[in-house]
């Protein structure tokens, strides 16, 4: 029965992404449209999640790794950048507590978006390196980290900044960023036990 639930939520979470790409293009505000699609990006990363529920043999553990995968060459392939990217994937967490999987791949989601827009603006090419390990007590430790060059923001404290830092409370965790030769994030987030 959960496996048909999380099977219905996709399918909405679907059906919400083809109203919002219909209603985008009726809009002729270039950053409008922007925003359309960047909600697009996010509730399309909540359905993979949801389908990979849907296909996976123990609910309450989720592989992450071919998750993550996934969603990366889906976001890629949306950004349709005209430089190759390469990401590199450390995971030795095999599996994530299901109450940490939406949380995570919201954050992945926010971290991937922000490197493609604002980091290889002016490369050749641009590598992104995940590294997600965990230990007995289900914390998981989450380094996020490209290479790009990134320009100074207009504002600070913009929406996908807060985003990251408000899913990585929601996860009981922290973050820390640094951006000397690209940007690096570090992430502790710690499962409720």
């Amino acid at each position: 029965m959960l496996k048909e639930i999380h099977h219905r939520v996709k399918n909405n979470l679907q059906v919400i992404t083809s109203l919002l790409r219909l209603q985008s293009r009726d809009i002729e505000n270039d950053a409008s449209v922007h925003h359309f699609k960047e909600a697009i990006d996010r509730i399309g990363a909540m359905a993979l999640i949801h389908n990979q529920m849907y296909q996976s043999k123990d609910l309450n553990r989720i592989e992450l790794e071919p998750y993550l995968r996934s969603l990366s060459k889906n976001i890629l392939d949306s950004y349709l950048l005209n430089i190759p990217v390469k990401i590199d994937f450390h995971i030795s967490l095999t599996h994530t507590p299901s109450n940490m999987i939406v949380p995570i791949a919201l954050l992945f989601n926010e971290l991937i978006s922000n490197t493609l827009k604002h980091a290889f603006n002016e490369q050749t090419s641009g590598k992104i390196e995940v590294k997600v390990i965990g230990n007995i007590h289900e914390d998981i430790f989450f380094t996020y980290r490209d290479n790009g060059v990134w320009k100074k923001p207009v504002k600070e404290d913009s929406f996908g900044l807060e985003l990251i830092d408000t899913l990585a409370q929601q996860l009981n965790g922290n973050v820390s960023r640094n951006t000397e030769n690209g940007t690096q994030y570090d992430f502790i987030l710690r499962s409720d036990r």
